[in-house]
């Protein structure tokens, strides 16, 4: 009678917890607004997959009859990104993408926006539609069972080819933080499939479940705000300054092109130009000297 009393307790927490797990594939992908948490809940899916990975290698290697031990598997990341106080992330190039570097087996990449890398509308799309479309289709042979989660703002904006990989993705609405220690968020589910994208069982709010989580307090595993130094060179300029409440000026976009003034470079790579140019400088001074 005690084993049936355990057996029931489980299955009721079990059906009271499930509408607060998020589900996931070899490829997941994470949609919704600005602010709708879909970089927080993508890195703590990307640590979570992580974390069962190694835990897998782990078994395996302290099993006796496998004497060749495989590779603590790592986390790639296209932003900066910190798994724990003692280690950080390695670099998500596009030479991984690209098929160009090989990853560690049972890896998981975490790559964000990634209509920045393969956008729907980019005539440039040959690498995309060849080597990154091989890395997505055969991603777990590949890396024997890793994984891959992105996100993006709108899912329609990446290739075409591309969503044809992600059989289904979570779409993220209404996150809120309660006293910054915890946050709610909506979920649903959207299939994406050939060139259809269509709802769960035809009904939003049916298919939605509310996900409860603890922010992140201690440890701190990205930067909200990781690309704003790209906007620092862009300098201030002289304002105008309203006068009335009447305008008979409409706001339109120039039809000359504009250059962006947002730096697109490496900040680790500018340090480092710069200490080879001062290097050079100090070479060429002390040269100046002697002779």
């Amino acid at each position: 009678m005690i084993y049936l009393i355990i057996f029931a307790a489980i299955v009721v927490f079990w059906c009271l917890v499930r509408p607060y797990v998020i589900s996931y594939d070899t490829v997941l992908l994470f949609t919704g607004g600005l602010g709708s948490g879909k970089s927080l809940l993508s890195t703590e899916m990307a640590l979570r997959l992580l974390r069962k990975n190694r835990f897998k290698v782990w078994l395996y290697n302290i099993k006796p009859w496998h004497k060749e031990k495989k590779p603590r598997p790592v986390l790639y990341s296209s932003i900066p990104f910190r798994v724990s106080r003692k280690e950080w992330a390695l670099q998500l190039t596009p030479e991984h993408l690209l098929l160009q570097k090989r990853l560690i087996e049972k890896s998981v990449c975490f790559l964000d926006e990634l209509d920045s890398f393969a956008n729907q509308f980019d005539f440039k799309l040959g690498n995309i539609l060849d080597n990154f479309n091989e890395y997505c289709r055969l991603y777990r042979h590949y890396t024997k069972g890793g994984y891959l989660v992105t996100n993006t703002q709108a899912s329609d904006n990446c290739v075409l080819q591309i969503r044809r990989r992600i059989n289904t993705c979570l779409n993220l609405m209404h996150f809120k933080k309660h006293f910054w220690l915890f946050y709610t968020v909506k979920i649903r589910n959207i299939s994406l499939s050939e060139e259809l994208k269509t709802v769960e069982n035809e009904n939003a709010e049916d298919n939605m479940s509310t996900k409860f989580g603890f922010m992140p307090i201690f440890c701190r595993h990205y930067d909200t705000y990781c690309y704003s130094d790209r906007y620092l060179t862009v300098p201030f300029g002289e304002e105008n300054v309203y006068s009335t409440l009447k305008t008979n000026v409409l706001l339109e976009c120039p039809r000359k092109k504009v250059a962006s003034l947002t730096c697109k470079e490496n900040p680790k790579k500018e340090a480092t130009d710069d200490m080879i140019i001062l290097k050079l400088k100090e070479s060429a001074a002390k040269t100046y000297t002697n002779g």
